[in-house]
């Protein structure tokens, strides 16, 4: 497997040899991830964005993000989900986390799945995530953050970007495990597109309003 390097924007005279040794790229190289992202099961999802994502914002390009948001790309005609603008590593790593987290539980109680796959069939699905980067190319934009607030981001302002894909497929109940072109077990699930995301933005409202109720 070939791996994609990340130079670390606080450490502007890195080496080559500081860099293949930095904390993301061992990490990626130890779990075997060659880049800031990958398809795995959601409890494997969990646990990579809770140890990389407050470390990511380290890594983007062209310079150190002082931002985050997270991207839920919806299945169907759904266009997709956004969080407001997220300002410490923190707060985006518990953000998504907890997105993921409801987000698993909606689908564990898909009840065809079930009877097909036993008690743990939501983590033989295999969605992906992707960790990126967003640049502010223009001045005096105002977008709304996580506390609800409007501010203006400057221009040259870089976002962390975590971006959830390949959500599952919806099938109706009464078609699942026929067979199709996707693989039942990894692709496919009754729980509509709708409600997928659902679960995903309340993960979200859950741990940011958790955030507000401690400042």
């Amino acid at each position: 497997m070939g791996y994609i390097l990340y130079r670390d924007r606080t450490n502007p005279s890195e080496t080559d040899q500081e860099m293949w040794d930095n904390p993301l790229n061992t990490y990626l190289r130890e779990h075997q991830v060659g880049r800031a992202g990958t398809i795995c099961a959601l409890p494997e999802m969990i646990r990579h964005v809770e140890a990389i994502a407050a470390m990511w914002w380290q890594y983007t390009n062209p310079a150190q993000a002082t931002l985050g948001a997270i991207r839920f790309i919806n299945g169907g005609i759904f266009g997709p989900s956004l969080t407001p603008l997220i300002d410490t590593p923190e707060l985006f790593t518990t953000v998504a986390a907890e997105g993921l987290r409801s987000w698993r539980t909606l689908l564990a109680a898909d009840p065809r799945r079930r009877d097909l796959y036993g008690d743990d069939h939501a983590d033989l699905l295999l969605p992906s995530f992707n960790f990126g980067e967003y640049l502010f190319d223009q001045e005096g934009t105002r977008c709304v953050f996580i506390d609800g607030k409007q501010r203006t981001v400057p221009a040259g302002t870089v976002v962390a970007m975590l971006v959830i894909d390949r959500v599952p497929i919806y099938s109706p109940p009464e078609h699942l495990g026929l067979r199709g072109y996707y693989d039942t077990k990894s692709r496919i699930s009754t729980t509509d597109y709708f409600r997928q995301a659902d679960a995903m933005q309340k993960g979200w409202k859950k741990a940011a309003d958790a955030a507000k109720s401690t400042d």
